[in-house]
């Protein structure tokens, strides 16, 4: 006749014990890689806030006290136009100085728009789209978001709206008659005409990778699913110890008791008898009740 061996309580153990190891392991990866992305997302915003913060100092610091000083050079010259009297021109090339520094060395700024007095500042389609978002939207003060690059890289970016707010500036941007000559030997007199005070020109734009000054989402899953990989196997070695140590290795000596085999020796079975817990109380019940029926 076949038996049924019973169970190992450590096999049954330490199953149940790596099966909620595992749920607990998936749901760690599901809530730290949605972490991942919402810790990503509001550093690469920071980021991108303190360089366009950095910006908005430049412009309101050449809007100030360089464009008093060089635009009546530029209004009686008929030579060389002097860029630096346009905030623009100044925020653009100190970024191109930021940027030497490493730590900004994957950083965009872009002053677009869709009617540049330079060529070069001509807005691309991405960019067309955010100034006419600021242009149908008047209380509209910021837009940011993803986009994909040529490159296939994901880059985050953030805007916000180039309004014309200084009566000064239609002397360059109003008709051709009011610009200076040596802006028009510059750049002409077809482009950056015919703006209005209170329009929307262009827009400031920081773009930067999603994943600048952070590890690739690939290498951050690798680390992490190593990193709780082994938590998860150390936890399970020390915890079959423990539990090997205080529940199967006393069960077994009362198992050895109740079914009148030696264990060991006596020594064993009078220290089991003598401890504190559950199974020293198990264990004088099943020895008193031998010796009752012993004496019987």
């Amino acid at each position: 006749m076949k038996t049924n061996q019973p169970s190992s309580v450590l096999t049954g153990f330490l199953l149940r014990f790596v099966g909620l190891q595992f749920v607990a392991f998936v749901l760690a990866i599901i809530l730290i890689v949605f972490g991942y992305t919402l810790v990503t997302r509001t550093y690469v915003r920071f980021q991108a806030s303190q360089v366009m913060d950095v910006m908005l100092a430049v412009r309101e610091y050449t809007s100030r006290k360089i464009n008093p000083l060089i635009a009546p050079i530029n209004a009686s010259s008929e030579e060389a136009f002097m860029p630096e009297a346009v905030p623009s021109y100044s925020a653009t090339k100190v970024f191109e100085y930021l940027r030497l520094n490493n730590a900004y060395a994957d950083f965009q700024y872009r002053e677009a728009s869709l009617n540049p007095t330079s060529p070069s500042d001509r807005a691309n389609a991405n960019e067309a789209e955010i100034i006419s978002r600021f242009e149908n939207n008047p209380r509209l003060r910021e837009v940011n978001g993803i986009v994909t690059d040529n490159s296939d890289h994901s880059q985050y970016f953030l805007a916000k709206p180039i309004r014309l707010s200084k009566e000064s500036c239609l002397t360059c941007h109003s008709t051709p008659d009011r610009a200076p000559q040596s802006q028009l030997i510059a750049y002409g007199d077809k482009n950056g005409f015919g703006w209005k005070l209170g329009d929307v020109v262009g827009a400031q734009i920081v773009s930067l990778p999603i994943d600048s000054g952070l590890p690739s989402p690939s290498r951050f899953v690798l680390l992490l699913v190593l990193a709780v990989g082994l938590m998860s196997l150390i936890v399970v070695v020390v915890g079959k110890r423990f539990f090997e140590s205080l529940i199967v290795r006393p069960l077994r000596q009362v198992l050895c008791l109740a079914s009148n085999e030696s264990y060991e020796s006596d020594d064993g079975s009078k220290h089991l008898r003598q401890r504190a817990d559950e199974f020293g109380s198990l264990s004088r019940w099943i020895f008193n009740f031998r010796e009752e029926l012993k004496r019987r």
